[in-house]
């Protein structure tokens, strides 16, 4: 659809108009003329409220026909293009896939196969019948909880209106539409957001000198300057995602039905916590003899809002018996609470309001903290004495509040970092999210494996991107159940918007705060990322969002929920450098919030030999060669944001692990992980352990959105990475860290051994003992000290300083292993951290080792070594393992439980536990570990069984980097 100019008369109209009213409101397009659409536009801010019971029919699932025109139709009845069945929600992509139409959209090419769908109008259509209870007189609501992008809906050959926005809507009332005692039919057309302006094909631009695509020659739809699409650019052919633009009914479709008597938007919040009893607010809309799409929220000319017009101003009381009726219900189906009182309503909108005091509630802690307590709300509404109307909803008592970080202000714009979940501060370990799915597939258990992971990973706030998504309800759902606190950005990445249009802007804003604000996880709203929220482009999308959650999420101004204009920005951070990671103590020791942060690498080897053409597995370390990409078609395509420029920096530090001019596919992924997961380990020590100057690390990011190389703890399959691991261990409850100055040593010098220890948990630990060991790099003993220490309840860091090795004046071009414990009074093993700091001789250069120690330079590859796999290697051990138990967790899902014992006499050195001949994704309690000599650990390993025809042929495999792997039948 291409842009229009609106007059203010009719913004007015865009906003209150509904569709098809009971009492007829708003003329529609009629069977003889079926597309009326400018005369009922849909885009308005007012949701409406799922329902349960026969309240609500679920029109989402199978049963639904797509097809498609190269034009949108003008005609009902002209023949469309290829109809077949598909489900929703889904996109048009998924849909073709999984209807074996086309192959797979991300192995080796097969997106060009793809790219005419957002060049078609798209055709869903569903015959459903007229639900029991679409009674006369009832209001029967037609609800799409998302529709990417432009849309038309047609019951029963009528047009009953026209929508823009995919973060929800359109909603219309419909109860004058239905055939009664027969069947209906929907159809729903639907266009991409770049209809009649598509982009340049990306992989057809010029490149230049530096072999990297010259972006600034692409023509059409820009993703990064998206006009008055509201669409993330993430999804819409940007960044790693070019050759991807995503169309379809990507969320559910429902009825509601309702009396006219009814509720809408129930609110709840928790006022304060204290003595033992928790005080609630609690808000809901009651509709006497109307319905909510019937209202504007404003008009959209220059008004009074509210002022005398020469008639006197008057309500008309109800003559009802109305009462409210508020219920929690705990987890164990107790009722905790449970209140009714009358009200008096006027016709048409009144609010209820009502305060609640639960005794001894049941707490929502964030993951690490405590349990994630939920109560289930129902709200019934009795109209003499009758129940009419019932909604219920997931609720978690909490206060969030931030105080001032420990740290110096240094800026005009300055929040309060340290965040206070029910009156205990502590340090946020957080993580950025990108969509689960660039083409859109939200099923329930693709999330719960990734947010499940993330809790194990110990995460306790997930940062909803802004150039990702308003997310489903099943991601806000499952992080209430699991303790994950939300930082929700609205979806502006990196643009201004001038060119928003602020009706529908509005629109998706207020229908989001709505659908969002009784979760529990929600804690933080956000603006969006890194973009100026205060430039002229984007001063009015700033002020629109603004004002409505001052209107309707009146949380954050109390003790339940925040909001910031952007990130970074007020004391927030965002990093990508190219440094030894122990720079991050120093260059950002006064930094309060680290909000994006990270360290490129490869998923691993498997996930290639699966997407790309194995032919390509050549020269691997020349990925900085701008002639690469000739020899590399598909391997190239499966790189985020691919530029020889940007490889060396994650190719050195490959480089420490693993011989890089020649490296297989396996060898360089391998190496680029490990060399990513020094990186997550040293700089996530380094911010905890400034605790509480810095109160908060969010780093980027924790899963992709399809197959590909770029910054990730997860791959798109789920499989979890060494990233993952080395950043989780960091994550624990307590952790034991040393404190290095540097990673990069001469011979000689002495490194100074200071422990820092992070805790988080109420208990003290008394009598704790630390100690450090020195290794060299064939596992031979050098030095070790230990210390008594006493680690404070609650959120602590400690310290303690156990001296200096003094690194031998020939030791050259070696590794130097280290290894820090913290053992209870009991003698329990309760953190463990290993490191490998280098003695090169490269810094006996003078001008070299000052420029290292003065300044964060990039850091340097290792061109003759020495690499630490192949050195480690030369000292062997021996590892066993068994399987204790394997149980289901889920469809084609499991848990093994697996001991793994080193029974040689030195160390196990990256220590792995696998699962080789089929295709699964694995996340393990934790890989890529220590194993001392005659130790035994647990590890649990959380299996997908991607292949469940080849599931019999698995085996457990355990390695190590010095040890010869082994394998056993998995029974």
């Amino acid at each position: 659809m291409k842009s229009r100019h609106i007059s203010l008369l009719l913004l007015v109209t865009l906003l209150s108009a509904t569709g098809v009213s009971a009492q007829g409101t708003t003329a529609v397009s009629t069977p003889d003329n079926p597309f009326a659409e400018e005369k009922n536009k849909l885009w308005q801010p007012y949701r409406i409220t799922p329902r349960t019971g026969a309240q609500h029919v679920s029109l989402s699932g199978d049963g639904w026909e797509l097809s498609h025109t190269n034009a949108p139709i003008t005609d009902l009845k002209a023949p469309r293009t290829d109809p077949f069945q598909t489900s929703i929600p889904n996109s048009v992509h998924w849909s073709y896939y999984k209807a074996g139409k086309l192959p797979h959209p991300y192995y080796h090419k097969n997106s060009d196969q793809y790219k005419f769908m957002d060049e078609k109008a798209w055709y869903y259509r569903k015959t459903f019948p007229t639900p029991a209870s679409a009674k006369p007189g009832n209001y029967v609501f037609l609800c799409f909880d998302g529709v990417d992008y432009f849309s038309k809906v047609w019951l029963n050959g009528t047009l009953v209106g026209v929508h823009e926005g995919m973060f929800g809507g359109p909603s219309v009332e419909i109860s004058k539409l239905l055939k009664s005692g027969d069947k209906n039919e929907l159809l729903v057309e639907v266009r991409a957001g770049n209809w009649g302006n598509k982009a340049t094909d990306y992989e057809s631009l010029p490149r230049n000198s530096n072999g990297e695509y010259m972006i600034e020659k692409r023509q059409g739809y820009n993703p990064r300057a998206s006009g008055r699409i509201i669409k993330p650019w993430v999804i819409s052919g940007s960044s790693g995602c070019e050759m991807f633009f995503s169309v379809g009914m990507w969320q559910d479709v429902r009825l509601e039905i309702v009396q006219p008597y009814h509720l809408e938007r129930p609110y709840l919040t928790t006022t304060s916590i204290q003595n033992g009893k928790a005080t609630l607010h609690f808000a809901s809309e009651i509709l006497a003899d109307t319905h909510s799409l019937g209202y504007q929220l404003h008009p959209w000319k220059n008004a009074q809002m509210h002022h005398y017009d020469g008639r006197v101003p008057g309500t008309t009381l109800s003559t009802a018996t109305l009462s409210v009726l508020v219920e929690l219900v705990d987890q164990a189906g107790k009722i905790a609470f449970t209140q009714e009182k009358p009200f008096k309503a006027f016709k048409g909108r009144t609010w209820f309001e009502d305060d609640l005091t639960v005794t001894n509630p049941k707490l929502w802690y964030p993951n690490g903290l405590g349990d994630a307590n939920l109560y289930t709300v129902r709200v019934v509404l009795k109209k003499d004495r009758q129940v009419v109307d019932q909604i219920q909803f997931p609720f978690g008592i909490r206060t969030i509040e931030r105080i001032a970080s420990a740290g110096p202000r240094y800026a005009d714009r300055w929040e309060n970092w340290q965040f206070v979940v029910n009156g205990r501060a502590f340090f946020v370990k957080g993580m950025n999210f990108t969509p689960q799915d660039v083409l859109l597939e939200t099923s329930k258990e693709r999330y719960r494996w990734t947010l499940e992971a993330a809790k194990k990973m110990g995460v306790q706030l997930i940062r909803i991107w802004g150039g990702g998504l308003l997310e489903s309800e099943h991601f806000y759902t499952i992080c209430n159940e699991l303790g994950l606190m939300v930082w929700q950005d609205f979806p502006i990445g990196n643009q201004d918007t001038p060119l928003y249009p602020q009706d529908i802007w509005e629109a998706q804003v207020v229908q989001n705060i709505v659908r969002l604000r009784n979760h529990p996880s929600l804690a933080v709203w956000c603006g969006g990322n890194e973009f100026n929220p205060y430039s002229y482009g984007n001063a009015a999308t700033m002020g629109i969002l603004e004002r409505n959650l001052d209107i309707f999420d009146k949380s954050v101004s109390t003790a339940a929920r925040l909001y910031v204009r952007t990130t970074p920005d007020d004391g927030s951070l965002h990093t990508y450098p190219d440094m030894d990671p122990t720079w991050y103590g120093v260059g950002y020791r006064y930094e309060p919030w680290i909000s994006e942060t990270g360290m490129h690498s490869m998923p691993e080897a498997n996930l290639f030999y699966e997407t790309v053409d194995n032919k390509e597995f050549t020269g691997l370390g020349r990925m900085w060669d701008k002639a690469f990409y000739k020899d590399h078609p598909q391997f190239i395509h499966h790189f985020t944001e691919y530029g020889p420029s940007r490889v060396p920096r994650m190719l050195s530090r490959a480089s420490h692990i693993t011989d890089m001019t020649d490296p297989t596919i396996e060898a360089v992924t391998e190496a680029s992980q490990v060399g990513a997961g020094e990186f997550y380990q040293v700089f996530s020590e380094k911010m905890q352990g400034n605790y509480p100057v810095t109160s908060g690390l969010m780093p980027w990011v924790f899963k992709r959105h399809w197959p590909v190389i770029a910054i990730q703890m997860m791959d798109w399959f789920g499989n979890a990475g060494a990233p993952y691991y080395f950043l989780k261990r960091t994550y624990e409850p307590t952790h034991i860290a040393i404190d290095l100055s540097r990673l990069l040593w001469k011979p000689g010098e002495r490194i100074k051994l200071p422990i820092k220890i992070t805790h988080s948990l109420t208990g003290a630990i008394p009598a704790a003992t630390v100690s450090v060991q020195v290794f060299d790099d064939t596992f031979k003993p050098l030095w070790k000290q230990e210390q008594k220490i006493a680690v404070a309840a609650g959120t602590s860091v400690s310290s303690a300083n156990l001296g200096e090795y003094a690194i031998p004046t020939d030791y050259r071009d070696r590794y130097v292993l280290l290894v820090a414990e913290l053992h209870d009074g009991s003698g329990k093993l309760l953190s463990r951290s290993f490191y490998y700091p280098r003695s090169l001789s490269m810094l006996e250069d003078q001008g070299f080792y000052q420029k290292y120690i003065s300044d964060p330079i990039p850091w340097p590859t290792l061109e003759k070594g020495p690499c630490l796999k192949p050195t480690v290697a030369k000292t062997t051990t021996s590892l066993t393992s068994l399987v204790v138990s394997q149980k289901p967790t889920g469809t084609d899902q499991s848990q093994l439980r697996v001991k793994v014992t080193n029974t040689g006499k030195v160390p196990a050195f990256m220590a792995k536990i696998d699962i080789t001949g089929t295709k699964r994704a694995i996340v393990a309690s934790d890989n890529f570990t220590w194993i001392a000599p005659g130790e035994t650990q647990v590890i649990d390993l959380d299996v997908i069984w991607r292949e469940p025809s080849t599931r019999p042929n698995a085996k457990l495999t355990v390695s190590a980097w010095n040890a010869t792997s082994t394998t056993a039948k998995i029974p």
